[in-house]
């Protein structure tokens, strides 16, 4: 008898605290949602990036998907390779709501090397899924 009251106390527990996460602030800062938007990649947009003679790289994603007034920032992250794991970051920024595009030195880059970077929209309610794109660097 005596483990069935733990039982229902500890469950009682869990579907409390579950439930105030799934209502606080603090687990809407870290969620997932399918209702914000990713943004769509404009530059680069190719699988093969040459990057002779110049100075920087920008990327660029477009402004017209998701809400303006929601959005608090993008989040953009470069990695070396083609996965998107901690270990292969090189790069992560905060890009203002109405920044549209991130420039990076071109000498970050090296010839024939892999890259991906990824942009996120972050709102107050939560953030959107990664969208990613990947590209090799050619130096001529």
């Amino acid at each position: 008898m005596l483990r069935i009251g733990v039982i229902v106390v500890a469950v009682s527990i869990l579907l409390f605290t579950a439930t105030y996460c799934a209502n606080g602030s603090i687990y809407n800062e870290s969620v997932v949602s399918d209702n914000i938007p990713r943004p769509r990649v404009i530059a680069p947009d190719s699988d093969i990036i040459d990057l002779s003679g110049k100075k920087e790289l920008v990327f660029k994603w477009s402004p017209h998907e998701g809400d303006v007034y929601q959005r608090k920032y993008y989040d953009f992250r470069l990695y070396e390779g083609l996965q998107t794991l901690g270990p292969n970051l090189m790069l992560k920024k905060r890009v203002g709501k109405n920044k549209h595009q991130f420039s990076v030195d071109a000498g970050l880059f090296k010839a024939g090397a892999e890259y991906t970077w990824s942009i996120r929209q972050k709102y107050r309610s939560g953030k959107s899924l990664r969208t990613t794109n990947s590209f090799k660097v050619i130096k001529k």
